[in-house]
């Protein structure tokens, strides 16, 4: 394989949340199957702050440009709202400008292997030798009508993706009985498009090998495969008594305007943490990542011993030195990356169905699956209390996680749409 394409809705670096970790991860497992190609990344860019840290596995890269506004409102009104063709993220991504010129550059390259990452990208397929692969990440439609079912816990529904709307309609899109039709409208239409997009593709890739074998069932397609996350587990934490740790600190871990994570954070702190406060008045409540919402950044005045600490340099070493993490994910689809991560680095996790939806690690053993808020508090306070349980879990966390998520495991499903 000479040349490989990545189509990307945001640049795959650095590895400041999970989806970028994900798309590094591609790059570098193509990389090392095909280490004589050259992998050429055209991206939208979320920051431009970023170009300058372009991993050396990427040998070039071509930026592509976002609609303007009057095309942007047009693809909503024509194509959203009247013909019911796109998904309004679609709608927001496309642009006849940037199709044309991605559509020339697979023209003049001829590319062996084009990757397009997520739906939202997907009307950018253009014609060419190379296999064509769409990355879904994980089934929005369903992440979106979980949405519905925890609507007063979201601070907004769209979260960063209303940034892409038009000025004028972002301000109407911030009214909450219009958002909770938008996510309804967007969940349909998602629920269609996912499908619809499918057989133009040669492979289709999922984070959940489970939601692959789903889709596979439900779009009988011939290559659905699943490629979780990588994860190196760090084993130096094996050794009992190794992890030094406050046994006060608690965190939470995630890019902090993404509904299933602001929604997460204020639902612990109104429902949960007041509880383990009291039986614990020392307990310091960390929430972690980039772009707090100001329902976010609120908790930390509401709510005693909550600090929202925005981006940092380095998640490994703010959440290392913790007890445990909580996941108490109201809604979401997928593997949850940020609670493998926790887990490799030996931090127990206590979370709920949803954070572990995808895994197949034993409750009580390898990680704390909760079913009740009573349950939450309990283990919090249990791994907070006891050391010898929290020696426990963290070992079998970093286990757990060298047997199935190392880069030798994830690899696998990539060799098979590469070869």
């Amino acid at each position: 394989m000479n040349k490989i394409l990545f189509i990307t809705n945001r640049l795959p670096f650095p590895g400041t949340d999970g989806r970028k970790n994900m798309l590094l991860q591609y790059v570098r497992h193509m990389k090392e199957i095909y280490p004589d190609s050259e992998i050429v990344n055209l991206s939208f860019v979320d920051d431009p702050k970023y170009l300058s840290q372009r991993p050396p596995e990427i040998g070039r890269l071509a930026t592509l440009e976002a609609p303007g506004k009057l095309e942007k409102l047009y693809n909503i009104v024509v194509h959203s709202l009247i013909r019911r063709k796109w998904p309004l993220q679609v709608s927001v991504y496309y642009s006849r400008k940037t199709h044309r010129k991605i559509r020339e550059f697979v023209r003049e390259e001829e590319p062996d292997f084009v990757l397009y990452d997520m739906v939202r990208v997907a009307e950018y397929l253009a014609p060419g030798k190379g296999r064509k692969v769409l990355s879904y990440d994980d089934l929005l439609s369903l992440r979106y009508r979980r949405q519905l079912d925890w609507f007063q816990y979201i601070p907004s529904v769209l979260g960063g993706f209303s940034d892409k709307l038009p000025s004028g309609l972002k301000k109407f899109a911030d009214l909450k009985f219009v958002q909770k039709w938008l996510i309804a409208f967007e969940s349909k239409m998602l629920g269609k498009y996912e499908k619809q997009v499918a057989p133009r593709f040669d492979h289709l890739i999922f984070t959940s090998p489970a939601e692959a074998q789903n889709f596979r069932k439900t779009t009988r397609h011939e290559s659905c495969h699943g490629v979780p996350m990588k994860v190196e587990p760090d084993f130096r934490m094996q050794a009992k008594g190794a992890r030094l740790y406050d046994k006060n600190k608690v965190v939470f871990v995630g890019k902090m305007d993404i509904p299933h994570n602001s929604s997460a954070a204020v639902y612990f702190c109104e429902r949960v943490w007041s509880r383990i406060k009291q039986s614990n008045p020392a307990a310091v409540f960390y929430i972690v990542g980039k772009n707090p919402t100001a329902e976010v950044l609120r908790l930390q005045r509401e709510h005693p011993g909550v600090i929202v600490t925005g981006e940092v340099d380095d998640v490994k070493r703010i959440v290392s030195d913790s007890a445990l993490m909580i996941a108490p994910l109201l809604f979401g689809t997928g593997i949850k990356t940020k609670i493998l991560e926790a887990m490799s680095w030996g931090v127990p996790v206590v979370t709920n169905a949803i954070g572990s939806e995808g895994l197949d690690a034993n409750n009580g053993e390898d990680l704390f699956v909760c079913e009740s808020e009573d349950e939450m508090v309990r283990s919090v306070l249990l791994l907070m209390g006891d050391s010898e349980i929290n020696d426990s879990i963290s070992g079998n966390s970093i286990r757990y996680v060298s047997r199935r998520f190392s880069g030798s495991a994830t690899r696998k499903n990539m060799e098979l749409i590469l070869s």
